[in-house]
């Protein structure tokens, strides 16, 4: 800084230097929000960890886990298939294509939403597990194939091709010394399926874990890759896995886990084991290209696998990351629904969510408006701190003369002298003596601030944002897709205005040339964001518009100045 820096300056400068810190952080926040790091993967399979205090209070009751109860066939008796077939289960809320290929998933559709053709959306990447093998096939503990079990033709038990739940279809296999057995619960509504795996080697049970290893989820969404991570509930925390550090090498872990499972931005696989039972647990990392994407255009997913027991018996949850859902399951009600984080703020970000729900229930059937009406109700929430922000703007502008003279008389005092101190402190004296904070101008953006991250993380997690409309907008949770996007150029217009009728105070006018060309910052860094957020920023905008017309139109205060001769000049004595 330089030596002649006066102190009005310097303390405007912190100002401005806090909008544009403000701007550059809500642009980086949602590319350096930290991850949890993995710990390193252990050389052998950890013992499996004691239960937490009180964790399997949260689970459903159940009987402990009994022992493998596979019986080998007849001497010399095989039992399979002699050709493939497919076996479709249709739920209230789902519907599975099962392959007898391998006894494994081709498709889970959900029927409530939708993918971007409008179609049932399909959380399985076609390419993707023809590549890496399809969801529920079993694999050995360290991620090797069960020799020929992929291939193998499992026979099924007896039903149509199209099965309505509740059902269970079981799917066997025994050739060769090897016997692998698989049931499918499922019910006729929620998003809960039990399944039960058992394999045997030379009539010896082996471990094995149900592995789902070619892509999860709706892999169309824009950056949807960056949410793609393992996650497990360990000690009443919620520990995640991300792709990428697993790319290497496969992270293990195995303990007493309430539920652990594979997630992408709205949605999730988490398996539950029963009461008291270990839960091994297997995260990777696989290249796909994503759906809608350009070929050749890799991206990494996680990929897991769970169990590890001869005999594997859990309940699995397939479907929404949403909170009414997922505070359904049995005995988890409290603990799943933590999968969708809602981050640092989430003190701030879950109410919001709660208002946002109420006002879509009982006010404006549409999440747009919504946010402009929650928007409307936060603004005049804070009114008061603006109006006394706007107060403290009024009196910096009329001290600016006294302020004036302070620092002429200190004028060419480098920063390093002694006297700086003291002009430093007849500045902080003329504050208090007019009750001015010089900071104030400062105030209304901060506020914003973790009212910004909570909103940007609600509209990054919630999927009731997801594929909302809002007038021209046919996507809340991700940016416009006008070619020229409306939302961000009517936020800078907005922010140009208010920007005009806030009070400056400050007389320097380099400083006030910088502050004119923040809103294009703004709009530079908003335009690619999700179009509820940008929503959000602009209806703060208007509704700080109309308080601050509200404000110019009221009385302003006139501070009594003391002009007099400053203190501590000399007079010239006569001769």
């Amino acid at each position: 800084m330089p030596d002649r820096l006066n102190d009005d300056q310097f303390i405007q400068r912190r100002m401005l230097l806090a909008a544009v810190l403000s701007a550059v952080v809500m642009g980086a926040y949602m590319f350096l929000v930290p991850r949890p790091e993995a710990p390193p993967v252990p050389d052998t399979a950890p013992a499996p960890a004691a239960p937490a205090a009180g964790a399997e209070s949260e689970r459903a009751d159940a009987p402990p886990t009994p022992a493998p109860s596979i019986a080998p066939p007849p001497e010399g008796e095989a039992i399979e298939a002699g050709s493939e077939r497919t076996v479709t289960v249709e739920t209230e809320t789902f519907s599975v294509e099962f392959t007898n290929r391998g006894a494994a998933v081709r498709s889970w559709k959900l029927k409530e939403y939708k993918d971007a053709r409008g179609e049932p959306l399909d959380l399985v990447h076609r390419q993707g597990a023809a590549r890496h093998g399809n969801p529920f096939r079993l694999v050995l503990p360290g991620g090797d194939s069960i020799l020929g079990a992929d291939e193998a033709l499992f026979s099924v038990n007896s039903g149509p091709p199209v099965r309505r739940a509740p059902e269970t279809v079981v799917f066997e296999f025994a050739k060769d010394g090897l016997l692998i057995r698989k049931s499918f619960e499922f019910e006729a509504e929620g998003y809960l399926v039990r399944v039960e795996t058992e394999v045997a080697e030379g009539g010896r049970p082996q471990r094995h874990l149900i592995a789902w290893g070619g892509g999860f989820g709706d892999t169309a969404q824009a950056g949807n890759s960056a949410f793609s991570q393992v996650f497990y509930h360990d000690a009443g925390e919620i520990e995640r896995v991300a792709a990428s550090d697993a790319e290497d090498e496969k992270v293990a872990r195995s303990g007493y886990y309430l539920f652990a499972g594979l997630e992408d931005l709205f949605f999730a696989a988490a398996a539950i084991p029963e009461a008291g039972a270990d839960l091994s647990i297997e995260a990777g990392a696989v290249e796909i290209e994503p759906a809608n994407g350009e070929a050749g255009d890799l991206q990494t997913y996680a990929a897991a696998a769970f169990g590890g027991a001869p005999s594997n018996r859990l309940r699995f949850y397939v479907g929404p990351k949403s909170r009414d859902a997922l505070s359904s399951v049995d005995g988890l009600g409290r603990a799943l629904p933590r999968i969708v984080d809602f981050g640092f703020f989430a003190f701030i970000a879950e109410p919001l969510f709660l208002m946002l729900r109420w006002v879509y229930g009982s006010v404006v059937a549409n999440w747009g408006w919504s946010i402009v009406v929650v928007t409307i109700v936060i603004n005049t929430v804070l009114f008061p701190l603006k109006y006394k922000s706007t107060k403290s703007m009024r009196k910096m502008q009329q001290l600016q003369p006294l302020v004036k003279q302070i620092n002429n008389r200190y004028k060419g005092v480098s920063m390093r002298d002694p006297r700086k101190s003291k002009q430093n402190e007849e500045l902080q004296a003329l504050y208090k003596k007019y009750k001015v904070n010089p900071m104030g101008g400062c105030l209304p953006i901060l506020l914003q601030m973790p009212f910004f991250f909570a909103f940007y993380k609600l509209l990054t997690v919630a999927i009731e944002m997801r594929q909302a409309e809002w007038l021209w907008v046919s996507d809340l949770s991700n940016p416009e897709t006008l070619a020229i996007r409306v939302l961000p150029l009517a936020m800078v217009a907005t922010q140009f205005w208010s920007q005009a009728l806030t009070p400056t105070p400050t007389a320097d006018a380099m400083q006030a040339r910088m502050m004119k060309f923040m809103p294009l910052l703004f709009g530079f860094i908003f335009y690619q964001f999700q179009a509820g957020l940008v929503l959000y920023w602009l209806t703060s905008n208007c509704v700080g518009i109309g308080q601050q017309l509200l404000l110019n139109r009221l009385p302003q205060e006139k501070l009594q100045l003391d002009t007099g001769r400053p203190r501590g000049k000399r007079r010239k004595r006569r001769r």
